[in-house]
């Protein structure tokens, strides 16, 4: 019913939304979903998985939220999306890119927190008015974006707006996840069976990136598959992956002379944290004790400034030529 509906005279209230000068320049706002969600399966296409993202940056994933309803500006999400139509098709041309949405938002619970969720979908309706799109949210599984106090992740959005391919997506979600933060840098090795579950890549058969006769084609799975993540990845705020010294994003994980999997290291930049009461006192009064501090904190909300990296500063780390580390699923 209501994912049909359009009613072109309802001009909707989209008061503290994000504008038309942003389709520039991707929205950078941070979101956070919670591990159950990270951990689930999900089977959202690229425009999607955006639109869904543009919808979590609308949130305020500390606080509850007081509605289910999101709405999004219609030439912003086309600006992120790169739809590039005239006004006269825009509208049309924007709902065939995410008409499926409240179909394909269906997430199956990681086996491991069916105690705590059970499968469905996350999206209920997207109704089109004249200037906005709205999404609402399956109340169920609010909790897993708002309210949020532990066990979540955070993204940058712009991270993913930038990005060409689901699969960056669900990788940039895989290392936020397994990301250790006390570490200056984190690593994670892969071998290709994981790699190939994690992207719905078949095992075998048509592109499964496997020879007729059985073996593996490494040189184009990497070419199509392992550097385009890394392209994408690299233009991350949050994770930043470090070049190897063979130039490449990624360090080949060898058995003899076979190529295993791939290890990839990256340092995060972290959001600075909630601050405590006490931490709000301490800052006050560093604020008046100098008040150009107050202006560079207002810089850094309105985003004419970055939070620093904590670990902008720390040198490219050197590896060793040693044994590589045993991979997961070999």
């Amino acid at each position: 019913g209501e994912n049909m509906r359009k009613n072109d005279n309802f001009d909707g209230d989209i008061e503290g939304q994000m504008t038309i000068e942003d389709i520039f320049e991707p929205p950078e706002r941070l979101f956070a979903v919670s591990r159950i969600f990270a951990r689930a399966k999900k089977d959202m296409s690229l425009a999607e998985q955006k639109t869904f993202i543009c919808a979590l940056s609308e949130l305020k994933f500390t606080e509850k939220a007081l509605t289910p309803y999101v709405k999004l500006d219609k030439k912003v999400l086309a600006g992120i999306l790169g739809i590039k139509s005239d006004s006269d098709h825009l509208s049309v041309d924007l709902y065939d890119n995410i008409r499926d949405l409240p179909k394909h938002s269906y997430i199956e619970i990681n086996e491991k927190d069916l105690d705590l969720h059970s499968n469905g979908f996350v999206i209920t309706a997207l109704t089109r008015f004249k200037n906005i799109i709205r999404l609402r949210f399956n109340e169920e599984y609010l909790g897993l974006f708002t309210g949020l106090s532990k066990d979540y992740i955070t993204m940058w959005s712009s991270d993913i707006f930038e990005m060409a391919s689901v699969r960056s997506v669900q990788f940039y979600e895989h290392l936020r996840q397994i990301t250790d933060t006390r570490k200056q840098v984190n690593d994670v090795g892969l071998g290709i069976k994981p790699l190939k579950e994690m992207f719905g890549i078949p095992e075998n058969g048509k592109g499964s990136y496997m020879r007729g006769k059985g073996g593996f084609d490494r040189t184009n799975f990497e070419r199509k598959v392992i550097e385009p993540l890394c392209e994408d990845l690299a233009k991350c705020k949050m994770i930043n992956l470090l070049v190897q010294p063979d130039g490449r994003y990624y360090e080949k994980v060898k058995r003899g002379s076979r190529v295993q999997g791939y290890r990839f290291y990256w340092t995060i930049s972290e959001h600075p944290a909630v601050a405590t009461a006490a931490e709000t006192r301490e800052i006050q009064e560093r604020v008046d004790a100098n008040p150009e501090l107050l202006k560079v904190a207002k810089d850094i909300v309105k985003g004419e400034k970055k939070p620093k990296n904590r670990f902008c500063d720390f040198p490219q780390r050197k590896y060793s030529k040693g044994v590589p580390k045993p991979l997961p699923g070999k």
